[in-house]
């Protein structure tokens, strides 16, 4: 979110980056993409995903929540 609202960058931000590359990797899917870049920023902006049935139907209840705790919007 702060990269998309120019605000600095800090350390909850490569967090943030964690979060997006481990659900990547989980999932083989982008968390926040939507049908045009303006809804890719809403979603950033207002930190909506979902762990679609379809992508996580495998992925430990832990994972999910390692992904949860690093979209924190505001730490």
């Amino acid at each position: 979110p702060e990269v998309i609202a120019f605000e600095p960058l800090t350390l909850a931000t490569d967090m943030w980056s964690i979060g997006v590359i481990t659900y990547i990797l989980l999932s083989g899917a982008s968390p926040f993409l939507g049908n045009t870049n303006q809804e890719t920023f809403t979603n950033i902006s207002q930190v909506d995903y979902r762990f679609d049935e379809e992508f996580f139907s495998h992925t430990s209840d832990l994972a999910k929540d390692f992904i949860q705790r690093l979209f924190i919007k505001n730490p």
